[in-house]
């Protein structure tokens, strides 16, 4: 079998666990029963926005900072981000005293950009999406202390998600299937990973927009595939450009990828609403908005989905109440 550059190891699942629980706790893995009826399957929410950034991007920010710290030769780390991974960059380097910058798009929503803010993050808005910003900040020479950051390309981030997979095995050992939001694929390389060890049975699925679909266009192709644009509303998922490291790891560990629309993911916002008094962004739905387009595949089994974040800006969340609830 060929070597697959970011799949984490059982031993850096199990380091990284131990870095991150000493800042923060497991999520919790809680049984729905409205979403349970509705697909004829025992349905669990993996609660991963239940963390001071309210996104599952913490645990690979905090492993990640772990290792820069450690090295004694890094102080400042530069990064891109839609969001989350720059707040979960911001309060990881504000716990190991590492100076960060983050690009953001110019578009980003703003209640992520507070969060950075909020952390000590330094914002510099530059770029129409994620994979412009990356590219004009790569072009940048990094001083000796300085280190450049693509959230899907770093081994420390991907043992980081490793570790919700081997949460959810200890947390529910008849688990059959688990939905997955897809951005730029650290998530689920991570907790396929995990899963997949502990069973090699579990049926992994992935989700991204039809309007981001470059993982789930790779999927089909067995190669890393780009896109001309990314117009999602769902920022979680909004990349372009395809990590040829993390397509490898995808191919790997993920049984299936599905698209879902806009108006999927909003009236999925509207359903988790409705139904658990939180509201998850457009990509921590979008398990849900896939799920219940599947239904009949789903039925009698024991199903897990991921609610990955909830930093939903003021304007989207008016239109949800509004429209859905």
């Amino acid at each position: 079998m060929p070597e697959i550059q970011l799949r984490p190891t059982h031993g850096d699942t199990t380091a990284a666990a131990r870095v991150i629980f000493q800042h923060v706790d497991p999520t919790p893995l809680k049984k729905e029963v409205a979403f349970s009826e509705s697909l004829s399957a025992d349905v669990f929410v993996k609660y991963e926005f239940l963390s001071p950034v309210r996104s599952f991007k913490i645990r690979g920010a905090l492993n990640l900072a772990h290792t820069l710290a450690n090295s004694k030769t890094v102080s400042r780390v530069i990064t891109v981000s839609t969001g989350n991974h720059g707040a979960a960059m911001a309060f990881a380097c504000q716990e190991y005293n590492l100076s960060l910058t983050v690009g953001v798009p110019i578009n980003c929503d703003q209640s992520k950009l507070e969060l950075i803010r909020q952390f000590g993050g330094e914002l510099e808005m530059i770029g129409r999406d994620l994979d412009e910003t990356k590219e004009l900040l790569q072009q940048r020479p990094l001083s000796p202390d300085t280190v450049f950051i693509e959230d899907g390309s770093s081994p420390e981030i991907v043992a980081g998600t490793s570790t919700i997979g081997a949460e959810i095995v200890q947390q529910l050992s008849n688990i059959e299937v688990v939905i997955v939001p897809v951005g730029n694929g650290a998530l689920i390389g991570g907790i396929g990973t995990a899963l997949k060890e502990f069973n090699p049975s579990i049926q992994v699925i992935g989700v991204q927009s039809d309007l981001a679909p470059c993982m789930a266009l790779s999927f089909e192709a067995g190669h890393a595939v780009d896109t001309e644009s990314c117009d999602t509303f769902a920022t979680g998922m909004a990349v372009r450009v395809s990590i040829p490291e993390a397509v490898d790891l995808m191919l790997a560990v993920v049984d299936e990828m599905h698209m879902v629309s806009e108006t999927d993911l909003k009236e999925a916002m509207g359903v988790f609403y409705n139904h658990t008094g939180h509201l998850p962004e457009g990509a921590g739905v979008a398990p849900l908005a896939a799920a219940l387009k599947m239904r009949t595949a789903l039925e009698n089994k024991t199903v897990c989905l991921i609610a990955s974040g909830a930093n939903v800006d003021d304007t989207l969340r008016q239109e949800i109440k509004e429209k859905f609830v």
